[in-house]
């Protein structure tokens, strides 16, 4: 078991990535807010909107890491300090993976402000067309202020975009001032964008997704059995309506299925990612940084094969590795984000939580286990429900960006990791601290 920015001066649209292996600016971007002036500009600003989730500090690397390794999931297994601070859920100020998702975040948000802030001067732009950019830079806002605020509670909401130094320095708005900004982009979103997208844009039911995983966070936040039911409200219209299906098999996921995918992160060689690198063993070219705890390893019930060799593989000296990521000379492994089988168990978690009906719920949960080729839950109970919900969410989305949300929201983080409640959110970055005269610190830090 495991132990106990400063906010980005963005006047451009793209900047270059802080990772080394990201550092190559896109062609399909901008170098300047000016260019956003018809329908090309505020193509490339939103495709460069998109890129910026490849940074380093967003799903390139570190969110998707932090998220498990400061879980128990993952362990530190390499030579970054800064990953042994996350591990041991001993994180200063100064730590440079909080500095870079927190950095990455409110770059994405900027960019997204910049689009915003010029479309109603964009003259050849259909109705349609207005609408779909408008609900992708909502989207995308949302998604980041989502991170934000689940691991650093209540930040800066930025709604305009950073022009000069005259808002640089801005007080933390409170978590529910934050979650209503997230809820009306995402409401808004949800009226404009379409109802299908190409793979790694958003579309209608991206919106709708975000929303079912906001819904349930906000509703363990405020106790408000009204948050649940409209989580399972959103969750069922993605299921009802949205077209997606599970993959065939679970394995499938990471072999090119698109039939599951509600919204992920695109990568290919000039925007790419490390992970594969960061969990590949040396003798597989990779860094070796995390390696899933032998607890996760253990914690997988018999049968659940798929999904344990599907997550976790071997290197010839059996040092065990995240699997998921596979990539190690490209770089082009997709990152998921929203997915078909969370909107199951969102549905069947607001259920159980709420006393919604037991067979219903143990539907939800066999959808996934099905699919993982295990036998339907034994779970009768709402207890043992709750805690058959979380085996799933654990093993189903391991290494996929969900754990470190899925305890804090459970409030099981201070029970299984031995931590203090202070230390389920991160500190704000040291450089944030010392370059806003308005931040204020998280208690304990």
């Amino acid at each position: 078991m495991k132990k106990i920015t400063y906010l980005l001066i963005v006047g451009t649209l793209v900047l270059g990535s802080c990772n080394d292996f990201l550092d190559i600016e896109p062609t399909d971007a901008i170098s300047d807010t000016e260019a956003i002036k018809d329908k090309t500009g505020v193509d490339r600003a939103i495709t460069g909107s998109y890129n910026a989730l490849q940074q380093t500090g967003s799903y390139g690397r570190y969110l998707v890491i932090v998220e498990d390794l400061a879980a128990d999931n993952l362990r530190w297994s390499g030579t970054t300090q800064d990953y042994g601070q996350i591990d041991n859920n001993q994180i200063p100020a100064e730590n440079t993976i909080i500095d870079g998702i927190w950095a990455s975040a409110y770059d994405c948000i900027n960019r997204v402000n910049n689009v915003l802030y010029r479309l109603p001067d964009i003259g050849d732009l259909t109705p349609s067309e207005r609408d779909s950019y408008e609900g992708e830079a909502l989207f995308l806002r949302a998604l980041c202020n989502f991170n934000l605020v689940t691991l650093f509670g209540g930040v800066p909401l930025k709604t305009q975009p950073t022009l000069d130094l005259s808002n640089i320095d801005q007080a933390r708005n409170s978590v529910d001032e934050v979650y209503d900004q997230i809820i009306t982009d995402l409401l808004d979103a949800e009226q404009k964008l379409p109802s299908s997208s190409s793979l790694g844009r958003a579309s209608t039911f991206s919106a709708t997704a975000l929303l079912a995983r906001v819904y349930l966070t906000q509703f363990h936040l405020d106790n408000d059995a009204a948050l649940a039911q409209q989580a399972i409200a959103k969750a069922e219209k993605v299921i009802n309506e949205g077209g997606f299906s599970l993959a065939a098999s679970y394995g499938d996921l990471f072999t090119g299925n698109e039939t599951e995918s509600i919204f992920e992160v695109v990568f290919d060689a000039q925007n790419r990612n490390v992970l594969a690198q960061y969990f590949y063993p040396r003798s597989l070219l990779g860094r070796y940084e995390v390696a899933p705890l032998q607890e996760l390893m253990d914690s997988w019930e018999a049968g659940d094969t798929m999904r344990f060799n599907t997550s976790v593989a071997f290197d010839p000296d059996l040092l065990p590795y995240g699997y998921k990521y596979r990539d190690v000379t490209a770089g082009t492994d997709r990152v998921y984000v929203l997915r078909l089988a969370e909107m199951y168990l969102i549905r069947a978690e607001a259920l159980a939580y709420t006393n919604g009906n037991i067979e219903s719920i143990q539907n939800d949960i066999n959808v996934v286990r099905t699919r993982a080729g295990l036998l339907p839950t034994e779970a009768k109970d709402y207890n043992a429900l709750k805690a058959a919900v979380q085996y799933e969410r654990r093993h189903e989305f391991a290494f996929e960006c969900q754990r470190w949300n899925d305890m804090v929201r459970t409030k099981i983080a201070t029970i299984i990791l031995g931590i203090d409640e202070n230390n389920t959110l991160f500190p704000i970055p040291l450089s944030e601290m010392q370059t806003n005269e308005k931040m204020t610190q998280n208690p304990g830090y």
